[in-house]
């Protein structure tokens, strides 16, 4: 039986799961869907055509599902996408899509917001983010599996955000970060390496960390070539191709994209 406060106000037309758990003076609209298991802790909102999945945990004052920071976007029939066992701490904002792109917000699952982190209209997530205090994504933004996004720090509209990367906090992001990379060192801070904390801690081969490592090397070589002609090598150096991480890279930066790869520090 769906346990909702007194004080809640939950429109009848929304479609709440029988388990679902709605706190004291919580707001639920008449297009939201909620999964079972769902815990709605006191003083959340959540708005527009928004699907939650399975056993997701919002804490107070977040809102989720509101109309898009945008001029010239009001969809009234815009999406915002949750998939199971997201965590949602006090304050955090995300909205639905725009129609100045596909009119959909989507978050994956298993992922961790906290306090007052946000998720601008058109951002795609995938499972296993983890976005600290006040992290902010702007609009259209796609970030990879379990990628880290440091406190305070922010993402560039339309950034890419690759697979297992790790922002450090106060960085402002506004180039394409590559798999497994690491950015650290505040406002338009280069690329630093590799994650390599992130790596071991996922219990990643040695083998195939070591192969990133030299593959990055041959990335970012200080040499005559242009990026295109080490992408092209790369891709066509056999020592690779059984290389998981390695071939995430590849297929990141061969992808079409609004910016350019975010590159070390000259000499760095």
């Amino acid at each position: 039986m769906t346990n909702i406060h007194p004080t809640a106000i939950v429109d009848a037309h929304a479609d709440i799961a029988d388990d679902v758990e709605i706190g004291p003076y919580c707001t639920v609209g008449p297009h939201v869907k909620i999964g079972s298991g769902t815990r709605l802790i006191s003083h959340v909102v959540v708005d527009g055509h928004t699907t939650m999945g399975q056993r997701n945990l919002v804490y107070p004052f977040a809102a989720i599902g509101t109309l898009a920071q945008h001029k010239r976007s009001h969809a009234e029939d815009a999406q915002l996408i949750i998939g199971d066992d997201n965590t949602f701490r006090e304050h955090v904002t995300a909205h639905v899509g725009s129609e100045v792109d596909n009119n959909i917000t989507i978050i994956g699952s298993r992922n961790l917001f906290l306090v007052a982190s946000h998720i601008a209209h058109d951002c795609v997530l995938g499972d296993d983010i983890v976005m600290s205090n006040n992290a902010t994504l702007a609009g259209h933004v796609h970030v990879e599996d379990r990628a880290i996004i440091g406190g305070l720090s922010a993402v560039l509209q339309f950034c890419r955000i690759g697979k297992g990367a790790m922002i450090g906090g106060m960085c402002g992001i506004g180039q394409d970060v590559i798999p497994y990379g690491i950015v650290k060192g505040g406002y338009e801070a280069p690329l630093a390496g590799i994650n390599l904390v992130g790596l071991r801690r996922a219990g990643v081969d040695n083998k195939l960390i070591f192969g990133l490592q030299k593959a990055y090397e041959d990335l970012f070589a200080a040499d005559d070539k242009n990026f295109a002609d080490r992408v092209a090598a790369l891709s066509a150096n056999e020592a690779y191709k059984d290389n998981p991480l390695v071939q995430d890279v590849i297929k990141f930066v061969q992808n079409p994209s609004k910016y350019n790869i975010l590159q070390p520090k000259v000499g760095g």
